[in-house]
């Protein structure tokens, strides 16, 4: 190959590097049916609207394959059902493919982490769901069904892929299962669960990058418990537990708020009212976010114990923030709120310290993020 025709092949890559370099964030907004398209810039942290994707009533959770190429949306109002749209390796445009029904309203979808299956949860209907994902990515209409005790309300894979954990905030546990990785069938490890403390209300987890340790965040409590997970049985085991809500906050512990109130309007008790949990990409660093004071509290983690060290607790300018996301980078967190008209981009401290440094245009009711490209 001659030197100009080297040139010229080098110039051709870099001028497709932008596109397939870039990081989008995806963030969904009930209150207006809309998909939020966003890119993160990891020099300076701020997030920039690319695109809103109408997705329809009520959309909710929403979850990246593990390759990158389609999300999945649902939709929590009936005929409940999931959306699933090809993400433009370029561009992040969505396209829709298609769409199935679903067992009930879902709180929390997630596919298993070689795509061929994708998870639900509802705490309405105390229920999981599993069903299967075609090569073509499309989502299949029989749906595997199984009752759980009250307010199922997430349900993820560990990163070995052969275990699922549930959030089950009604029963104060984590349900642990078994994943068949041909058909699907999720089947209890020992007797099912692992307790958390009374009150807790169990919500959202999240696994630590080395694969030991599944951290869970109290929606009622603010507490969180972290366990290390056995390698062959998949039984967790309580290593490590500390509280992510201040005294100082002066809210109360362990009152469920009623559904009708979901935006704190004339509450006679503040109350402890816990949302999102995540990890660092380097697992050092753990978040979890306090809806009733707007705030997110951070932790240190010993990677080799699972052990937690609370850091201290941060005001947000994101009203009732729902969601936060890490930038791949870990340099920068992303926070929606579900009652504010912007999303917010924020600094992070060698101490876990927020300092706010960007926003972009929300939808209406900001609430799930997920980021693409997804974390391997």
């Amino acid at each position: 190959m001659t030197k100009l025709h080297l040139l010229a092949a080098a110039l051709a890559s870099a001028l497709s590097l932008p596109s397939l370099a870039a990081t989008y964030a995806y963030i969904s907004s009930p209150n207006d049916g809309l998909i939020s398209q966003y890119e993160l810039n990891d020099n300076t942290g701020v997030p920039r609207l690319v695109e809103q994707t109408p997705a329809g009533s009520k959309v909710n959770p929403i979850a990246i394959s593990p390759d990158g190429s389609t999300l999945y949306a649902a939709l929590r109002v009936a005929p409940f059902s999931v959306v699933s749209y090809r993400i433009d390796p370029h561009s992040g445009h969505l396209e829709k493919l298609g769409q199935a029904p679903l067992a009930d309203s879902l709180a929390y979808i997630a596919t298993d982490r070689s795509g061929h299956f994708l998870l639900g949860a509802s705490y309405g209907a105390s229920l999981l769901s599993v069903q299967a994902i075609d090569a073509e990515h499309r989502v299949s209409e029989q749906i595997q069904v199984y009752k759980t005790g009250p307010i199922a309300h997430s349900i993820r894979t560990d990163r070995s892929d052969r275990f699922a954990y549930v959030g089950n905030l009604g029963t104060d546990s984590v349900l642990q299962f078994g994943l068949n990785k041909t058909t699907g069938a999720l089947t209890p490890i020992g007797s099912g669960a692992a307790p958390t403390p009374a009150k807790m209300g169990p919500r959202h987890i999240v696994f630590s990058p080395n694969g030991k340790f599944l951290y869970v965040v109290g929606e009622l409590s603010g507490t969180v418990v972290g366990y290390a997970i056995d390698g062959k049985t998949g039984a967790l085991s309580q290593v490590t537990q500390a509280e992510s809500v201040p005294a100082g906050l002066k809210l109360q512990q362990g009152l469920i708020r009623n559904a009708a109130n979901n935006d704190l309007k004339d509450d006679p008790t503040p109350r402890i009212w816990a949302a999102d949990i995540r990890l660092s990409p380097d697992g050092t660093l753990l978040y979890t976010t306090e809806r009733t004071s707007s705030s997110v509290s951070a932790f240190k983690v010993d990677p080799a114990s699972g052990a937690l060290t609370y850091s201290g607790n941060f005001k947000v300018a994101e009203k009732q923030p729902r969601n936060i996301a890490f930038f791949p980078s870990g340099k920068w967190l992303l926070v929606t709120g579900e009652k504010s008209q912007t999303i917010g981009s924020y600094a992070i401290g060698k101490d876990g310290s927020l300092k706010r440094v960007g926003e972009a245009p929300s939808g209406d009711g900001a609430l799930w993020i997920e980021i693409w490209p997804p974390a391997k």
